[in-house]
């Protein structure tokens, strides 16, 4: 949410997401929903890669907005 509402940057989440799903020391994560999110969190500010002399971001507001709402779904699913 906050990442859509602009109060944390796409490089603040990625950073934030960064340690959970890349560091072998941190406690293990049990619910696979969580999990995913992270490793989805963590790619928020990947540069898409095709074109590196006008870098541009692999995902937009509209990919983030269907994270959410996936999200969202798997919860009311009880996923």
């Amino acid at each position: 949410m906050d990442l859509l509402e602009g109060r944390r940057s796409r490089e603040e989440v990625d950073d934030w997401a960064a340690p959970w799903r890349t560091l072998d020391d941190l406690p293990e994560i049990d619910d696979r929903l969580v999990w995913d999110t992270l490793g989805t969190l963590f790619g928020c500010a990947t540069l898409d890669p095709s074109d590196p002399e006008n870098p541009v971001y692999l995902h937009d507001e509209v990919d983030f907005r269907a994270w959410l709402e996936e999200f969202d779904a798997a919860v009311a699913r009880g996923e």
